[in-house]
């Protein structure tokens, strides 16, 4: 198993308390939440537990209170088909759904949320840099790779990604598992592969 960032090598080991891991611990990992955490830093959070279902974040903003489900996603799909250079984005095509935003904003998904956030692992990355040109020239690149690694998670039933540059949406065909996903201003080179999405229960994109 071969990570591009030693960081994230370094959680997943200490998520398993192993020196190494392989494909069989990546498949176990049901929550990945990656990316930037716009504190000049990095971050990976993950969980072998299953993400509740449907899936709520009740301790963020409103995201998945109007998330697209269904028919919202494939026109989401049509909207960006074909594109390059990218910021997917839900803006404009959320459908006002009170009975599903009620459960969004019940003690009930809020619970679930809790129960799963007990079993998060995670970890925050961050380089010093003598000069303002060598720290960017870091954290773009960062963001520019992490994406490989991300990929290797195709377990995953829920993934989240923030901030991130990804060439397209390919990886996804391993996904197997994905439900839901939400994509933080992380931008796309082209989208290919965006049908994928169509498989998803649920889908948050947006910019911050």
């Amino acid at each position: 198993m071969v990570f591009s960032q030693k960081w994230v090598e370094k959680a997943v080991c200490g998520l398993f308390g192993k020196d190494e891991a392989d494909e069989s611990d990546l498949a176990k990992i049901k929550y990945l939440a990656i990316g930037e955490s716009f504190d000049n830093d990095f971050f990976i959070e993950m969980s072998v537990e299953e993400p509740p279902k449907p899936f709520v974040n009740t301790d963020g903003g409103d995201e998945w209170a109007f998330c697209l489900r269904g028919a919202d996603i494939v026109k989401l799909v049509e909207e960006y088909k074909g594109r390059t250079d990218v910021h997917l984005s839900m803006y404009g095509l959320e459908v006002e759904d009170k009975k599903w935003q009620k459960y969004c904003w019940s003690d009930k998904a809020e619970k679930l949320w809790e129960k799963l956030s007990e079993n998060v692992v995670g970890e925050h990355y961050y380089e010093k840099h003598d000069s303002d040109d060598e720290f960017e020239k870091w954290y773009d690149g960062v963001r520019g790779s992490l994406w490989r690694d991300l990929a290797l998670f195709t377990g995953v039933e829920v993934l989240r990604v923030r901030g991130l540059e990804i060439p397209d949406l390919t990886f996804l065909e391993k996904f197997t598992s994905l439900r839901a996903a939400e994509f933080v201003e992380t931008g796309f080179a082209s989208t290919d592969g965006i049908e994928k999405l169509n498989k998803l229960e649920q889908l948050a994109c947006w910019l911050d």
